[in-house]
């Protein structure tokens, strides 16, 4: 029983230092004062959730000022004011994955100004990265470890046509489909992280992309200046209307890229 418990702990560690990168550390902590009140107390099963929530919100807290000596800083989470951007979910925060660093905010800022004065499409952001350590792996992306690169969700309409964000809860998976003629990227060569997520696309029947709502967003991001590249994939590209440089294929090793735009800052 004990060795199965153990395991469960060690199992619980690695999977919240992967999504969180400080939950491990966090429940490694409630471990320690729950053990330390069961001393004086009857032990209580439910106590250890109540902890390792306590003290994951106080290990987020503090690693806003020590991420800021590594170059890193939280992107609004559109919590106590309005900075024009929002994360698709405030999942994203809750899990440390909303750090990025001092130039990818403040280009992030001034894309958000240009598309509110501009009236266009809001901007969403989706995994950016976490606050410490570059090379850090940020499942399950293959990149996202240096602060510099963020995840931003395509713009949609639903049914009535009015601007939506995606229909997806967390972003990611609600895929644009290609128009009609349009020429497959990876014809019998993807990866198996290529994943085409068929069975989902039902769900989101009610929306559709939004070309120019996703266009604007594009051309605000790259007028910052501080872009090094964006991954999309060719069919959105060539629906985009966009001839930039910066606007690249991810390769088909990799996850697909139209149902989100992977920026990478300088």
């Amino acid at each position: 029983m004990r060795a199965g418990r153990a395991a469960l702990a060690v199992a619980l560690i690695v999977l919240l230092t992967a999504l969180t990168q400080t939950g491990g550390l966090a429940l490694l902590l409630a471990m320690a004062i729950r053990r330390w009140l069961n001393r004086a107390a009857p032990p209580r099963a439910a106590l250890l959730p109540l902890l390792f929530l306590a003290v994951h919100g106080a290990v987020s807290l503090a690693a806003v000022p020590l991420a800021r000596l590594g170059g890193r800083v939280p992107l609004s989470c559109g919590i106590f004011a309005d900075q024009g951007y929002a994360p698709h979910t405030r999942l994203t925060c809750l899990l440390n994955r909303h750090y990025a660093t001092v130039t990818a905010r403040q280009a992030i800022e001034d894309a958000a100004a240009a598309l509110r004065n501009g009236g266009g499409a809001r901007l969403y952001y989706l995994d950016a990265g976490f606050p410490f350590f570059d090379g850090f792996p940020m499942l399950p992306h293959l990149s996202h470890r240096g602060g510099n690169a963020v995840d931003f969700a395509i713009a949609w309409v639903d049914a009535a046509g009015r601007p939506a964000p995606s229909p997806s809860p967390i972003g990611y998976f609600a895929y644009a489909a290609p128009d009609a003629g349009a020429i497959a990227s990876c014809p019998g060569s993807a990866g198996w992280r290529r994943w085409d997520l068929a069975a989902l696309q039902p769900l989101f029947a009610g929306y559709r992309f939004d070309v120019a709502g996703t266009r604007r967003v594009v051309e605000a991001l790259l007028a910052t200046g501080a872009v090094r590249r964006i991954f999309v994939e060719p069919h959105l590209k060539h629906g985009l209307g966009l001839d930039d440089a910066r606007l690249r294929f991810q390769g088909c090793r990799a996850a697909r890229h139209d149902d989100h735009l992977h920026v990478e800052f300088r």
